[in-house]
């Protein structure tokens, strides 16, 4: 029998056909032709999203320790037991400030989850709360903060005459920038419509191979870059002057701080033509509709900060926002109602919003959030405040977190370390207790995760009026013992004594009261009622998309437009900040990341089959590559005396590894590509031919993080390689 779902592995959330035997055993998977939002499209993950339900390595039970140290089978209910008893005997004695929570990235993609844990959080008053974000786009958030925010959104993709990514390939990623279905389909009707690509990337990339202009720099000079086409955009006399004089402080501050970024100067840093500048600068400019937007690359490379706040100077100058009267692409479905205005939100604090870590004074908490990379010295440093257990959800640190033997370090040394995992990834084998969730297809869920992503960044979320529900349509495994991942934070809170509030929606909503409701602690809720609850005043009731399951489009509901500013707002964006423009003098003296002796740089990069450590022990998504190879440029290969599938020896100033070497002639030469969260345990070497290599080890948590987020030098970093 095939049933109608979404696919959850990634952001994109792509609707798919799983056909389900007789046991409710998921078989395959394909891609739903019948939908108008994906016209079928979906990727080799999805295909292969069953095998993660029915794998031999999926949890059927949660573990806990026992005394003998060896992982055992443990009933869910026994297991909640134990871990509540835990966890509060340590906040009984060390107090609330001792237990912290980690939520990685699929922590954001199950609404539930994300609710329910977070409640379960604000119930405890636990602050140390840390995320993906802050090793990952923290940048979005500092820059935001320091701009503003405009109430009537960014223009979308499907609109838009201009677009230009920096640091983001969203034709792989599925994320990042162009709309999340179908994106090549998508950017293959815009280009027939006339749509001007521009993308900044060291990497000539599925999405730089199909732009009007691929800008290919040196690694870690985005700010050049993008403050070259800000003055040239101010020279070719391409400014919104009319946007900038109702809404913008700050443009003669701007003004001056991008000056010296002259074409021949930037093309000098960055290793480029000094025309490409003005060709942007004249692409993005004169149209009309248009966006620019950042990725990890950007972010990772050690100027986070300066890189998204230019992106969004670039945008405010140029007027890249909806104006009173215009039609709203997508009003939003199982989002929470809201107004579109034509105003700003005016620029808020950056910093100051809370104490310090103990180990890291010289990064005061912010809006990005608690700094990750400081986390495992949180844990390490004894005395009074240190964290004594960890709750880890939606994530893997030994794979994800830079420089994984400090990571598992800190993960020994906890009183209580707490996974919910329906792995035993190389987290959780280091893990008390490991809670065992059930999986996407035996569960509830909707687009609303996807979908809240647009109050994150421009280019974000979906460009049309996009919503649907995915019913469960698989039975779990026999003889398993499972919960939904909120389950557990329910019961925890049961057993804890605690009442539970949860918010609508994901990630707040800028300009939005998020409403609330007071979850039933002595009955608990069915999955379906806490997503009635995350939904509760949207536009399209969610009950709607479960009774008519076949209509995910909902642009017949009435067009929404932007409405005039209210009467008494006087906010205004700021393209001026001097705390931001600090960074950019700061970037302007020099690299600072450059180390004698170090010949190449390290850059991320996605692979199209794997999304982060999901799948990278199926071999049908694996084949291609084998693992995550050192990818080089075949001159470099020559010159080095490599060939294709060699051992090589990959050195950074804090550590070495090895690596499978593979050619890519669409990287710049001087640079070596690897995709990110693979690799085995540091501490019990296995061949890098099967377990791939971990590019944390190469990665310091002390030196050359950035400011506010803490974010270390995870892409752009200086390397050297050598034969094995």
């Amino acid at each position: 029998m095939e049933k109608k779902t979404l696919c959850r592995i990634c952001t994109a959330h792509c609707p798919i056909v799983v056909e389900v035997d007789e046991t409710g055993r998921p078989i395959s998977a394909r891609g739903d032709k019948d939908n108008p939002h994906s016209e079928g499209f979906f990727c080799l993950k999805g295909k292969h999203f069953p095998d993660l339900h029915t794998s031999p390595t999926r949890l059927r039970h949660s573990l806990a320790r026992n005394g003998s140290g060896a992982l055992e089978a443990l009933a869910a209910e026994d297991a909640m037991d134990a871990v509540a008893t835990r966890i509060q005997a340590i906040i009984d004695e060390h107090g609330t400030q001792a237990v912290a929570v980690y939520a990685g990235t699929l922590f954001y993609q199950l609404p539930q989850t994300a609710a329910v844990a977070t409640a379960w959080m604000n119930a405890l008053k636990l602050h140390l709360r840390f995320g993906s974000g802050t090793i990952d786009q923290p940048g979005k958030q500092i820059a935001a903060a320091a701009h503003g925010q405009w109430l009537a959104g960014s223009h979308v993709f499907d609109e838009c005459e201009t677009w230009m990514l920096v640091g983001t390939n969203p034709l792989v990623a599925m994320s990042g920038g162009i709309a999340h279905a179908n994106p090549a389909r998508r950017l293959e009707r815009a280009r027939a419509r006339g749509l001007q690509l521009v993308v900044i990337d060291p990497r000539r990339s599925e999405t730089a191979k199909r732009a009007a202009l691929h800008i290919q720099p040196r690694p870690g000079t985005d700010p050049a870059v993008l403050a070259g086409i800000i003055r040239e955009v101010i020279a070719q006399d391409l400014v919104d002057e009319d946007f900038l004089r109702a809404n913008v402080d700050g443009f003669e501050t701007l003004r001056a701080e991008v000056d010296p970024f002259t074409p021949a100067r930037v093309a000098t840093r960055a290793g480029i033509e000094a025309h490409q500048i003005i060709r942007a600068a004249q692409i993005f400019g004169s149209a009309r509709k248009g966006t620019a937007t950042a990725g990890t690359g950007a972010n990772m490379s050690g100027w986070s900060n300066i890189s998204e706040y230019l992106v969004l100077c670039l945008n405010a100058i140029c007027g890249r926002y909806r104006r009173a009267g215009d039609r709203v692409a997508n009003p939003g479905v199982l989002t929470t109602r809201r107004a579109f205005k034509a105003q700003p939100i005016a620029p808020y604090p950056v910093a100051g919003r809370g104490e310090p870590l103990r180990s890291r004074p010289d990064l005061m908490p912010a809006v990005c959030g608690l700094p990750t990379s400081g986390l495992a010295d949180e844990i390490l440093l004894e005395g009074e405040g240190q964290i004594k257990a960890l709750i880890t959800i939606g994530g893997n640190p030994m794979r994800a977190w830079p420089d994984p033997k400090k990571t598992r370090a800190a993960l020994e040394a906890l009183e209580l370390h707490v996974c919910v995992d329906p792995r035993l990834t190389d987290t959780a084998q280091l893990a008390d207790f490991v809670l065992a969730p059930k999986l996407p297809l035996e569960t509830p869920g909707c687009s609303l995760s996807t979908e809240n992503l647009s109050s994150i960044s421009p280019a974000f979320g979906y460009s049309e009026c996009y919503g649907q529900y995915a019913p469960p349509i698989a039975q779990c495994p026999p003889d398993s013992d499972l919960r939904e991942d909120w389950e557990f934070f329910y019961g925890l809170a049961q057993r804890m004594g605690l009442d539970l509030t949860i918010a609508a929606g994901v990630f707040p909503i800028p300009g939005v009261d998020t409403p609330t409701a007071a979850l039933d602690m002595q009955n608990k809720p069915s999955s379906e009622e806490i997503l009635d609850l995350l939904t509760m005043d949207s536009r399209i009731p969610l009950e709607r998309l479960r009774n008519d399951p076949n209509k995910v489009l909902f642009d017949d509901e009435g067009s929404v437009t932007v409405e005039d500013r209210d009467a008494d707002n006087d906010a205004r964006l700021d393209v001026g900040s001097a705390l931001l423009f600090e960074e950019l003098r700061d970037f302007a003296a020099g690299d600072r990341f450059d180390r004698p002796g170090f010949d190449y740089r390290m850059i991320s990069r996605r692979m199209a089959n794997t999304f982060n450590s999901v799948g990278t022990e199926i071999e049908a998504l694996t084949r291609r590559y084998g693992t995550n190879p050192a990818f080089m440029h075949p001159d470099d290969l020559a010159r080095e005396g490599f060939v294709r599938g060699d051992l090589i020896r990959l050195a950074s100033p804090h550590a070495e590894v090895e690596a499978v070497v593979w050619p890519d002639k669409d990287l710049r030469p001087g640079l070596v590509s690897i995709c990110h969260c693979w690799g085995g345990d540091p501490e019990k070497p296995d061949d890098v031919r099967k377990v791939g290599v971990n590019t944390g080890l190469l990665i310091s948590v002390e030196e050359d993080c950035g400011r506010f987020s803490g974010i270390p030098l995870m892409s752009a970093l200086p390397v050297k390689v050598a034969r094995i």
